[in-house]
């Protein structure tokens, strides 16, 4: 029993230090240069607004404008089964973040792991939220693993139709525990 127990615990720890990972190479992969080199496959056709509610959005705001998007960035994101949410002012070089304004923006790379690639997660999302030069991060994972917060049952990452539903979907502030709910839907061509 007690081996189960530091087995399930081991488990639950690599996989939140591979999200951690993740988060932590896509925040340190950003250059605030524009070289001018070629972009990626990075998709600008993007519609969606979120919309924000909770204690945070006296600082945050209460939408963020999706107007960049990036599908299955493995350098940037640690998985082939993400989507880049970009603010319009960051966009990928190179594999590299590059911001035209520093002191504003988001950055979330939402994930869908229900086709495989972990074990324990159906679903995260890692967050990054600038306001005047101040970072907000958040994340949640869906089954609930003992840290974050479950991205609630209205969250959904679908390939195929080329969007991103959040509905009632919760994530919490890494640094401070304060929730902060999305709702809207972002879609792609």
């Amino acid at each position: 029993m007690l081996l189960y127990v530091l087995t399930i615990n081991y488990m639950k720890f690599k996989t939140m230090y591979y999200l951690l990972c993740s988060m932590l190479f896509l925040l340190f992969s950003c250059d605030n240069t524009d070289d001018g080199d070629e972009q990626s496959d990075m998709i600008t056709n993007v519609q969606g607004t979120i919309r924000l509610t909770g204690e945070e959005t006296s600082e945050l705001g209460t939408t963020l404008t999706v107007g960049n998007v990036e599908v299955g960035n493995v350098a940037l994101s640690g998985t082939d089964k993400s989507v880049i949410l970009m603010s319009e002012n960051i966009t990928i070089v190179d594999n590299q973040l590059v911001y035209k304004d520093d002191q504003n923006g988001f950055v979330i790379v939402a994930a869908d792991f229900t086709t495989g690639g972990s074990p324990n997660i159906e679903k995260s999302i890692s967050m990054v939220i600038v306001r005047d030069g101040v970072e907000y991060r958040h994340a949640c994972t869906s089954p609930y693993q003992n840290f974050f917060i479950a991205c609630g049952e209205g969250y959904e990452v679908d390939f195929e139709a080329k969007t991103i539903v959040l509905e009632e979907t919760t994530v919490i502030n890494t640094d401070n525990d304060t929730i902060l709910t999305l709702d809207g839907i972002v879609s792609w061509n």
